[in-house]
């Protein structure tokens, strides 16, 4: 007993000008699995576009953390919970697509009348997705869920009890920053403006670039709210690219099921969109080398210097 408190005073001891690893992770988990749970009973109650939206950005940001804290703790129970908050995050995105094109289609319908149909079938799909991942949320067993994430707090607070753990563990999670951070830029100076799916792939790696370091904020003194605003800004900025081509497949495939007079009709509302696709690529395209100023070496160092 006098052994398992002085280990938890050891922990509980922050330094004076930085705070522990192990605070950052645990006050992490803690918030991000409440607001997990938060926007999961919320979409449970209305499926509406912002409920699918908070409830995926609140599993991938949970994922990020586990994701951090695997690095501390390879062990099977973490990489399961992981991996199943994964599947129901990836069973939201066929919904969030369809309410996104629902919303971009709507104010074209009046001038593009041949669209009409295509809204129906949304709309039916849009409600046979609510059912299914309705009955998903529902199955997800947050009781156990929880037992594992109490289990992950404990084990940390135990590992940290270490004072040499502390040192070790932010040479193993910055240096997961500066992995993630260098496959972002790897995938972004290989965008090829005529292949969208490189300007997607460049945003899935910075994206988890971006999350690891919202994990990691506390830590680092010099990224505040201005810069992660700016990730987020810069991001966008690729996620409406990839909206705009999945919502340019949707429309032909669409046109390719109906009439000769219907296609030439939906060919000038397709040619709108290629336009305005390219419009979003050239954008991205003038400012993607903005992705090198959310890299700072100083922070990494003062936050370690602050420790020592």
């Amino acid at each position: 007993m006098n052994q398992t408190r002085a280990a938890s005073d050891r922990f509980s001891a922050p330094s004076d000008t930085a705070p522990a690893l192990g605070h950052v992770l645990l006050d992490s988990i803690d918030q991000r699995w409440r607001t997990y749970l938060k926007e999961l009973r919320r979409s449970k109650r209305t499926f509406s576009e912002d409920a699918i939206h908070d409830v995926r950005v609140a599993t991938r940001r949970l994922i990020s953390t586990l994701m951090i804290v695997e690095l501390l703790i390879p062990d099977a129970r973490v990489e399961r919970l992981r991996r199943r908050l994964k599947r129901l995050f990836d069973a939201c995105s066929p919904l969030r697509d369809t309410q996104v094109q629902l919303l971009a289609l709507a104010p074209q319908v009046e001038r593009h009348p041949e669209l009409e149909t295509l809204m129906t079938v949304l709309k039916v799909r849009e409600r046979n997705l609510i059912r299914a991942i309705g009955k998903k949320a529902r199955r997800v067993a947050t009781v156990r869920w929880s037992r594992t994430i109490r289990w992950v707090k404990q084990t940390l607070r135990e590992q940290f009890s270490y004072p040499l753990m502390h040192e070790a563990a932010r040479a193993v999670v910055y240096g997961a920053a500066a992995r993630a951070f260098g496959t972002a830029v790897f995938f972004k100076e290989r965008v090829v403006a005529t292949q969208p799916k490189t300007i997607h792939r460049a945003r899935i790696a910075f994206k988890k670039f971006r999350y690891t370091m919202e994990a990691l904020a506390p830590l680092l003194p010099g990224l505040g709210k201005e810069q992660l605003k700016a990730m987020d800004a810069y991001q966008t900025r690729m996620g409406v690219i990839q909206d705009a081509e999945v919502l340019g497949e949707l429309v032909q495939q669409f046109a390719a099921g109906r009439s000769a007079a219907s296609r030439r009709k939906l060919a000038a509302f397709q040619r709108e969109l290629r336009m305005h696709k390219q419009t979003l690529i050239a954008a991205y395209l003038d400012a993607n080398d903005e992705i090198y100023s959310f890299w700072h070496q100083p922070w990494f160092v003062q936050s370690a210097n602050d420790t020592k």
